[in-house]
């Protein structure tokens, strides 16, 4: 049975429609190419989702299917229409819950996102392993295994690890989503709406999180953990832990077609192998991507003008405000010119300016 880990319910607000049919067009980074493709026919594994007979948690092997397609996806359906109703602010707690539900099932619903975490414990055995070759030791441990240095494979260890943690995808990442849901039950919402000529991109793994306060942690069940989607081609939703914001509130901003590039840019890279968009679109993209990959220094400091521009016009006078006008001044003073060490001074600055706000914010 085909089941989708990025689910058509989501996949036809990028598509276009056709009789009964969705679809989308796709670029594929791996093959360099565009495709046009039905959403039925992309984004999915064969039986992904289907228990095994032995397993421990229910006698339907196609439960989680049936939970997805019965409760879950009409829940999407449901909440996407309040996410998309720019004259929707205020949200009950069930509207609430029911958005976050709908919206960050689609993390732990994607099996690349396991992959990642298969990766990262093949890192950790394998650097392990080359620790204790190095001080002569015969065996190491690693969470529950003791691994012999003698007669070592790591592909026989990657074999064992994608057995245990494909049968914790099928039986348990349900019950890790309502946990998921649990810690970031009290997120803020902000949704962000392009009215000119700009479309948001999506991909084969599409709700992507980052942690500036912790950059090492790669967990997205830490409350410091900030989640990105794509909603259509016009919507983009963020949720985050932000003490200054209202829980039961939908923030809702204009943005412009250069900053939807920006959010594609890093669509591109977050993506797998897939990149939903128009070629049209991609082509406009790239035009923008010589300017987001441009690191020169005069086109940062040029940047950096119109912050301080805008912030002095809001009267926004803040620790940001303070610091890159010191550097923009400096640039200035010296011809135009900012050596790397005051390059890299300003950017671990910056960084820190960023950690600090996000731990007064959670």
């Amino acid at each position: 049975m085909k089941q989708h880990f990025v689910p058509k319910v989501y996949l036809k607000r990028f598509a276009v429609k056709n009789k009964n049919e969705y679809i989308v067009e796709v670029y594929d980074k791996k093959e360099e190419k565009f495709f046009k493709v039905k959403t039925e026919n992309i984004l999915s594994v064969t039986n992904l989702y289907t228990l095994d007979p032995s397993n421990n948690k229910s006698n339907n092997p196609l439960i989680v299917e049936k939970i997805y397609s019965d409760f879950i996806e009409p829940l999407y359906e449901k909440s996407i229409k309040i996410l998309l109703d720019d004259s929707r602010t205020y949200i009950s707690n069930l509207e609430r819950a029911e958005i976050l539900i709908s919206i960050l099932h689609l993390y732990h619903r994607n099996p690349n996102n396991f992959k990642k975490l298969i990766n990262a414990h093949i890192e950790i055995i394998n650097t392990m392993y080359l620790n204790s070759i190095n001080e002569n030791k015969l065996e190491f441990s690693y969470l529950d295994e003791t691994y012999k240095t003698e007669n070592f494979n790591i592909d026989e260890i990657k074999e064992k690890i994608e057995l245990k943690i494909n049968k914790i995808f099928k039986e348990n990442h349900l019950d890790l989503t309502a946990k998921f849901g649990e810690i970031h039950e009290f997120t803020a919402m902000e949704v962000f709406k392009c009215e000119t000529q700009g479309n948001f991109f999506t991909n084969d793994n599409p709700i992507h999180f980052q942690d500036f306060l912790n950059t090492e942690a790669n967990n997205p069940f830490l409350i410091s953990a900030e989640f990105t989607i794509p909603l259509t081609k016009k919507y983009f939703l963020k949720l985050s832990h932000d003490n200054t914001k209202k829980v039961n509130y939908i923030y809702r901003y204009k943005i412009s077609d250069f900053h939807v590039n920006l959010i594609n840019d890093q669509t591109c890279k977050t993506a797998s192998r897939f990149v939903i968009c128009n070629k049209n679109d991609f082509i406009v993209f790239l035009e923008d991507k010589k300017i987001i990959d441009d690191i020169s220094i005069h086109r940062k400091m040029d940047l950096l003008k119109q912050v301080i521009e805008h912030c002095e016009k809001s009267n926004l006078k803040d620790e940001y405000y303070k610091l890159i006008k010191y550097y923009y001044i400096k640039y200035l003073e010296q011809n135009n010119h900012l050596d790397k060490i005051d390059e890299y001074n300003l950017m671990m600055r910056m960084k820190e300016l960023n950690k600090q706000k996000k731990a007064s914010l959670i």
